[in-house]
């Protein structure tokens, strides 16, 4: 049977288990031939204009999907009707179309790139070079410190440009890997045929993605041999695509005239996500950990946006193990469970800050202290004693730890922002002109401490 055929067959039968019966009969039984292979889509020939439309309709997310689970091809379905076909073009699949396999993570296209004012005119510069690769950014530059998108950037350049003439020979590599293949070349017993496929794999590159480029600092050797290539590429107007941690002008350890070629291009930096870019990579990468996203509240994202600053990646690690955590667990997706969930993920520096240990600490002194229950301080209850207390132990929360109003209340039965922020601007004001508030004040920050 036909590779791409297989994949439809093993595609039918996950998707079978999900449907009713009779529905999955009448829509997929006939559909059993594969037209053609191209530009790495399947496409198969359907019986019947409603079939079509019921298909893309209601099931050709779920079917890429899980075709996405059987391949490491970047490859999709589509669908033609019966009747828009010719006799000469009866299904027919020749090597010419069978599937590319791309040395590229399939998740790092355009479309999965969240972009905002950090990182947007690396994003257009990155879209200019897939749309007509070979033009005047060559080599195109990408600099940023780790997790900041760089790789994503370079992989969707490779992506739109396969997907558009996919006989393309897109070689993706990082300076390491490019360190280990010289090294490899030149210490086999093969001797010059071992360098001819060296050179052979990066000369014949149409586009040439290389990662991490800071690597090469220090091994001159290999040095000399990406200039030869970097020289031989850019004369074929062969488009290059090079990422580092630096600004090409602050390697170290680096051949003058490397740097000079990286600067021939177009050189364009990222920098850490603002808090709404962060805001939207959560919201992002959430829709793809649950199937109702909405089930996780505003006020946590906002809270691991918070927590994690630098980069991208650290902040959806900590959004997957929160998740997780909670999915594993059964636990309600609340801010409290964002602090337990990511204890030992939260930066050494914010710990102190973001422990909810530090918390549970401060309700418990403050219960033996005013002789009131933690379940007292936790409850809707407006007795003045437990009032007091209440609004006391959110006050000093706020003093020592200071995290959203919105975390306090949840620490003290699900209060909301507004009841926090008055409790603490009453203990504020009593303060100052209530020595007995004061006194008790002192005495708890001196255990609490």
């Amino acid at each position: 049977m036909d590779p791409s055929l297989t994949l439809w067959k093993k595609t039918l039968d996950i998707l079978k288990e999900d449907m009713d019966e009779a529905d999955f009969a009448v829509l997929f039984s006939e559909v059993n031939e594969v037209y053609k292979v191209e530009s790495n889509y399947i496409y198969l020939i359907v019986p019947n204009a409603l079939t079509k439309f019921r298909i893309e309709k209601f099931y050709i997310n779920r079917l890429n999907e899980i075709l996405s689970t059987l391949t490491d091809s970047l490859v999709k379905f589509k669908f033609i009707l019966e009747d828009d076909l010719h006799e000469a073009d009866k299904p027919l699949i020749t090597k010419k179309n069978s599937l590319y396999k791309r040395p590229l993570k399939a998740e790092y296209t355009f479309s999965n790139f969240e972009t905002g004012e950090s990182n947007r005119f690396a994003f257009i510069s990155a879209m200019k070079v897939a749309e007509s690769p070979e033009s005047l950014y060559n080599p195109l530059y990408i600099f940023g410190d780790v997790g900041l998108g760089k790789t994503h950037l370079m992989m969707a350049i490779g992506h739109y440009i396969l997907d558009n003439k996919i006989d393309t020979n897109v070689v993706y590599t990082s300076a390491q890997e490019f360190t280990e293949d010289y090294f490899l070349a030149i210490s086999t017993k093969k001797g010059k045929e071992n360098i001819q496929e060296f050179y052979h794999k990066y000369r014949d590159a149409d586009v040439l993605l290389v990662d991490d480029i800071q690597f090469l600092e220090g091994k001159q050797s290999t040095q000399e041999e990406f200039f030869k290539v970097f020289e031989y590429l850019h004369g074929l107007n062969k488009q290059i695509v090079i990422t580092s941690d630096r600004s090409a002008n602050e390697l170290k350890n680096m051949m003058a005239r490397l740097k000079s070629r990286f600067n021939w291009g177009l050189s364009v930096d990222i920098k850490a996500p603002d808090k709404a870019l962060r805001v939207k990579i959560l919201k992002r990468k959430l829709s793809y950990l649950i199937e109702n996203p909405k089930e996780v509240p505003h006020e946590v994202l906002d809270l691991i946006a918070d927590i994690f600053t630098k980069n991208a990646r650290d902040l959806e690690g900590g959004l997957r193990r929160y998740v997780t955590y909670c999915v594993s667990l059964n636990l309600p997706f609340t801010l409290e469970n964002v602090y337990i969930a990511l204890d030992s993920l939260i930066p050494e520096k914010e710990e102190k800050h973001l422990n909810v240990k530090n918390y549970e600490n401060v309700k418990q002194e403050v219960s033996a202290y005013f002789k009131v229950s933690i379940a007292d301080l936790e409850s809707p209850s407006r007795k003045q004693q437990i009032t007091y207390a209440r609004q006391m132990a959110m006050f000093i929360i706020k003093e020592l730890y200071g995290p959203p109003l919105k975390a306090i209340g949840e620490l003290f039965g699900n209060r909301d922002h507004a009841t926090v922020s008055h409790s603490c601007d009453k203990i504020t004001n009593l303060l100052k002109t209530n020595p007995l508030v004061k006194g008790d004040y002192d005495l708890l920050m001196k255990k609490i401490k």
